[in-house]
């Protein structure tokens, strides 16, 4: 490239990718069999209420209006209440909350920044994802699915797509970070390509361990230990005259609502 490019950054504590929506599909498959096995349904006037019920009751109240910490708070303490005292139901409730909560609000979040940028090229982590599977997994919970292809940006890219480590991580063949294996290599170039003839704004949506220069030392220590390979890809597409700029950073929503 005869100049550096600029390819601008929104990275995601919760990337809004498939292994996300399958982790979201475990989590509802949790929530049914909560059902099924042990879930107490208190009765008022004829009404009962199922593990899904109080799920969605929970989500209503932190999306409903702004995201607070005394949404989340009264949200924590429906979930408390409903559990009866029965920490298996607890710890399944919150967990599966936890995971929907931070799936929810990272999609909306990297939905709104992207909106607002406008970027004729988007990147995203991951491969193509079935608008249907998404709705399915966002609608169970009682949750409007987020666009994937968005009026404002004219191509998106999908990262991972003819990157078998990927798939064979999704199918469980491989473990997480066996998969990480030449990925941002792979993503590097397919960057490089699109990048080379586009004029226009780029942006890649990703996972904060891949594009986040400005990760704790604890992070880069982790990733020796387990051997991750991620977050080379600064470096990589630097030195193809491609600097990322990182504009947004969405961070886990559960330790920022729930910390008082």
């Amino acid at each position: 490239m005869d100049r550096e490019r600029i390819l601008y950054a929104i990275a995601e504590s919760c990337p809004f990718d498939a292994l996300l929506v399958r982790d979201m599909k475990r989590s509802v498959n949790s929530l049914l069999q909560l059902n099924l096995r042990r879930f107490r349904l208190p009765q008022k006037e004829g009404t009962k209420y199922s593990a899904l019920d109080v799920m969605k009751q929970a989500l209503e109240l932190v999306f409903e209006f702004s995201p607070s910490e005394r949404n989340y708070r009264e949200a924590m303490r429906t979930i408390q209440v409903y559990s009866e005292g029965d920490q298996e139901m607890l710890h399944t409730l919150q967990e599966s909350f936890h995971l929907i909560t931070n799936a929810v609000y990272g999609a909306y979040s990297g939905q709104r920044h992207v909106e607002s940028l406008s970027p004729d090229i988007l990147f995203l982590q991951g491969t193509f994802l079935d608008p249907a599977e998404i709705g399915q997994s966002f609608r169970f919970v009682g949750v409007k699915p987020p666009a994937i292809s968005l009026p404002s940006v004219r191509r998106t890219v999908f990262l991972d797509e003819g990157f078998e480590p990927y798939k064979l991580m999704l199918e469980g063949k491989l473990m997480p970070h066996e998969a990480q294996h030449g990925r941002e290599k792979h993503w590097a170039k397919l960057i490089e390509t699109d990048l080379a003839d586009a004029r226009g704004t780029a942006l890649i949506r990703a996972g904060a361990n891949h594009i986040d220069q400005a990760q704790s030392v604890l992070r880069r220590l982790q990733n020796m230990i387990h051997r991750d390979e991620s977050g080379k890809l600064p470096r990589i597409l630097h030195r193809k005259g491609i600097q990322i700029k990182v504009v947004h950073r969405i961070a886990d929503v559960n330790p920022v609502l729930g910390k008082s």
